[in-house]
């Protein structure tokens, strides 16, 4: 005959509770303590919160976002959602201080998960500027740092993503690959050319390795690129961008609304990590905020281009309430 189930003794279960969480035992020293099974205790433990003798509750720090965060994670079907605090004042956010915000969200979030042996892809942009200028130097045995696009405006800019692959491999302590080409080249033959040089090949070939990406959401009207004053690239092909159904771009592969690649002539010059060699890594991180890049969180989003998702909290209401760029 099967065994009856044992009687609830609330004094034996209040003891142990009290042992395990007012006096730190752990469940061994207890079982010991008191002449029980390890087993025994496990299951006494189990049913005080059942029956209600401890009671968990976690108390949350002011500025928490656990619940808005675990929504988006819902909803998007991310692996995590870290959201930061920002100041805004009517519907203007200062984007300086965000980009801070964010870049010390990101570097804790790199510093939470990074593990040995990893190989990270990193792309440009000022958000990842923001998270390297924020990152504690923390040497992590066979790290491996790879420049995932190759360099777009000056050289020595902290936002060029030579700068910024450089400064982390250097704070992490890593190896480092570099892309040693530029972004944008003048036309699809020079692209073929340094294609072909094995130095730029064998970094191309390192993306299908790459675990985690750490990449910046970019805005038609932020991104420099498509700025009238520079001259990356010509302004036709500045015309093309602005003139199709694209809302943002993660390193160059302009994206529209639901986060479908759009085909411009400017694909031909790129030389970076594509669309569809982001979407085989195993983890993207996007970082963004600001109601400004509204539009090209929210295409991401849809297409499913990113994995985890750090953004300031006013903008991760609206992708709540009103998903629709």
């Amino acid at each position: 005959m099967p065994r009856p189930n044992d009687p609830v003794d609330l004094r034996l279960i209040s003891k142990v509770s009290s042992l395990y969480y007012h006096q730190n035992l752990n469940q061994q020293a207890i079982a010991e303590r008191l002449h029980l099974s390890r087993l025994k205790v496990s299951r006494l433990l189990k049913q005080a919160r059942e029956q209600g003798v401890v009671q968990i509750s976690i108390a949350f720090p002011e500025d928490n976002f656990i619940d808005l965060e675990t929504s988006l994670e819902e909803k998007y079907r991310l692996k995590e959602v870290v959201i930061v605090e920002s100041d805004i004042s009517g519907d203007a956010i200062n984007d300086s201080m965000v980009q801070r915000q964010l870049g010390m969200a990101a570097a804790k979030y790199l510093h939470r998960t990074i593990s040995e042996g990893e190989i990270i892809g990193v792309t440009w942009g000022t958000t990842l500027q923001a998270m390297v200028d924020s990152i504690q130097p923390k040497p992590v045995k066979g790290l491996h740092v790879v420049q995932t696009l190759g360099g777009v405006g000056p050289p020595e800019a902290k936002a060029h993503a030579t700068d910024i692959s450089r400064r982390l491999s250097q704070l992490l302590g890593s190896r480092l690959t570099l892309l040693p080409a530029p972004g944008i080249v003048d036309s699809i033959e020079a692209k073929n050319v340094l294609l072909s040089d094995r130095r730029v090949k064998s970094t191309l070939e390192l993306f299908r390795e790459i675990n985690t990406a750490y990449v910046g959401l970019g805005a038609l009207n932020t991104n420099p690129v498509l700025n009238k004053e520079n001259h990356d690239i010509s302004s036709e092909l500045q015309h093309e961008i602005l003139g199709s159904n694209a809302v943002g771009d993660i390193g160059l592969n302009f994206f529209d609304t639901d986060g479908q690649e759009v085909d411009t002539k400017l694909k031909g010059h790129v030389i970076g990590i594509s669309l569809e060699e982001l979407k085989e890594v195993e983890t993207v991180v996007g970082i963004a905020g600001g109601l400004q890049k509204f539009k090209s969180i929210a295409g991401a989003l849809k297409g499913e281009l990113i994995d985890v998702l750090i953004i300031d909290n006013h903008t991760a209401q609206k992708l709540l309430i009103n998903p629709a760029a």
